[in-house]
């Protein structure tokens, strides 16, 4: 079966990506990833039907199986694991 991905141009998804990854690498026993909402609905718009996209699960949202927690106060393109 083949499968298709587009990378597109600007490198939104690729700099997500990296971002969680480093995360990952940095964080020990991570559980949570921290977004500002400007950019969660940002991750959500691009990386709709995708696999690694953010997913409702049950009450709360999950993106690259950690949970989700919006955060105003932060800046807008604020992302962190932990």
């Amino acid at each position: 079966m083949e499968r298709k991905y587009e990378v597109g141009g600007d490198y939104f998804i690729e700099e997500i990506m990296a971002a969680v990854f480093l995360g990952f690498r940095t964080a020990k026993n991570p559980s949570t990833v921290t977004v500002h909402p400007e950019l969660i609905k940002k991750i959500r718009e691009r990386f709709r039907n995708k696999v690694v996209g953010p997913k409702r699960v049950g009450d709360s949202e999950v993106f690259c199986g950690l949970k989700v927690i919006e955060d105003a106060t932060k800046e807008k393109d604020y992302l962190s694991v932990s």
